[in-house]
């Protein structure tokens, strides 16, 4: 009689989570699918990146070259990365964050920590100027992988101190 009282709430919990119970087992129902989920059925595997959601042809120079140059990037081509961040030099500020932020994407990719660490720098303040700390976090974080005792870093800390970041 016990034994069967025992195994009553199992069974009652079994039931309200929706779940199976085979022998002792309990295997959940899988979730509901997402659009995304129904969009990637199917879909073979990619080895390049994906295409980029941008109309290439209808972009300045500049932004034009750190797209490629994001995208190569993303296929850790860091060499053909690195000939698109040096085209797009010719066309973009030296004070465009984004320019010095892939830039220093590709430098710390291929081991120059102590340049990247100033290209993180001055692309964070480049954000920070224009009010966008999350893109200022990304260099920021980055700088503390690199450096975290550095003065640069300490300057930056000030403002990821709260706990949104």
């Amino acid at each position: 009689m016990r034994k069967g009282l025992l195994l009553i709430p199992l069974l009652l919990a079994s039931c309200a989570t929706g779940g199976k119970v085979n022998q002792g087992t309990y295997t959940p129902s899988s979730p509901p699918k997402t659009a995304l989920d129904r969009k990637l059925e199917g879909a073979r595997s990619q080895e390049l990146p994906i295409t980029l959601p941008v109309d290439v042809k209808k972009v300045d120079p500049c932004t034009r070259h750190l797209l490629f140059a994001d995208q190569y990037i993303t296929a850790s081509d860091y060499d053909s990365a690195s000939d698109e961040v040096k085209e797009a030099a010719r066309y973009c500020s030296p004070d465009d964050p984004r320019y010095n932020y892939i830039k220093a994407v590709v430098l710390d990719a291929k081991e120059e920590r102590k340049d990247a660490y100033k290209y993180y720098y001055k692309a964070a303040k480049g954000y920070i100027n224009k009010g966008d700390y999350d893109s200022a976090f990304k260099c920021y974080s980055n700088m503390l992988s690199i450096n975290p005792s550095g003065k640069e870093v300490r300057e930056l800390q000030r403002y990821f101190r709260d706990e949104d970041y």
